[in-house]
């Protein structure tokens, strides 16, 4: 480590401190590895208390001290920022445009001028006149309005992060009219380009999902909902193909040699497999459910995929083909 200036290592030493440990004069010499010795370590330390840093010295023994930052002088503390990390800040925020016009992206928008005052000024000049904004898009096609949901989740990060009963009013598509229960909600989810909450349904002991554009009417109660119920994000997807659920069968699907690039490197499921036959075309293998969603899927690949099994999931694919041949009357 290169020698540094007193105001270098006082800046350091309250970095150090600020993360509410006491600390000893021995352990800074470490955190400067042993390059400055005890007697300036003390001499810094006493320099800050003279200039008005509410340090607390406490004597451990006879030879060593611990020092410390009352709690409330920890917030005016600044924490160096590099370009790398705005840069993260920035290629975050592009992936919340599902968020656009909510108090959220207010929110967010705040804290990125709050960042960009603690950043040094080479590092601001930079961001500014490279545009960093522009760095990274997300394009999502079909993605969600939210902007007339923005009590609802704002609601909702309340209830999560609170845990807090709710009573959801919803617009249920399955019975065409809406419905009311309870609910204690436990984590967003964005899926393309919609936003879902997973909730625990206590009566079921089971994790459900809601689509937040279907949510009519959220009520949050003060009853805090007891915290029994760990969720396995693992276990959750498990046996889901997307969003939707239901019992798991074995999938076994082989997909044309020529789009093979597009599927192999590919997360599609947590069980999948994939394996070659002799012609080097990609069998892919998973358990999950045969839902609405799969079979969508599947015939997105069109004459480039075939299903081998199972049974069932070969019957309803050729009974949506003979649908949609009524329907654009071919013979």
């Amino acid at each position: 480590m290169s020698e540094l200036s007193q105001i270098q290592r006082m800046i350091r030493i309250l970095q150090i401190l600020s993360s509410g440990r006491k600390v000893t004069t021995k352990e800074l010499r470490r955190r400067f590895d042993d390059t400055v010795s005890l007697r300036t370590l003390q001499r810094d330390m006493l320099t800050l208390s003279d200039s008005g840093v509410p340090l607390i010295n406490e004597k451990l023994t006879a030879n060593e001290n611990t020092w410390y930052l009352m709690d409330h002088f920890k917030q005016f503390i600044p924490i160096p920022l590099e370009m790398n990390e705005y840069l993260a800040m920035e290629m975050l925020k592009a992936n919340l445009s599902i968020l656009k016009n909510t108090s959220i992206e207010d929110d967010v928008e705040k804290l990125t001028k709050k960042i960009e005052q603690i950043l040094p000024d080479e590092l601001f000049l930079q961001a500014t006149a490279s545009k960093f904004s522009n760095l990274l898009t997300n394009y999502s096609m079909g993605q969600y309005d939210y902007s007339g949901k923005n009590e609802i989740i704002n609601k909702l990060i309340k209830a999560i992060t609170k845990k807090r009963k709710c009573l959801v009013t919803y617009d249920s598509p399955s019975i065409q009219k809406e419905n009311k229960f309870y609910s204690e909600p436990e984590k967003l989810l964005i899926y393309h380009g919609g936003l879902y909450l997973i909730f625990y349904v206590r009566t079921q002991k089971e994790f459900w999902l809601l689509a937040i554009h279907r949510i009519l009417k959220l009520e949050v109660f003060d009853e805090v909902f007891p915290d029994d119920h760990p969720f396995n994000e693992e276990e959750f997807v498990k046996n889901r193909f997307g969003l939707f659920s239901g019992k798991p069968e074995k999938i076994k699907l082989k997909f044309d040699k020529s789009i093979r690039h597009y599927i192999e490197h590919n997360h599609w499921n947590a069980t999948q497999k994939f394996s070659s036959d002799k012609k080097g075309n990609l069998i892919l293998e998973m358990e999950t459910a045969i839902t609405p969603e799969l079979i969508s899927w599947i015939l997105g690949w069109n004459k480039n995929v075939k299903v081998m099994k199972p049974i069932i999931l070969i019957d309803d694919i050729k009974d949506l083909i003979r649908t949609m041949k009524k329907q654009y009357k071919i013979k």
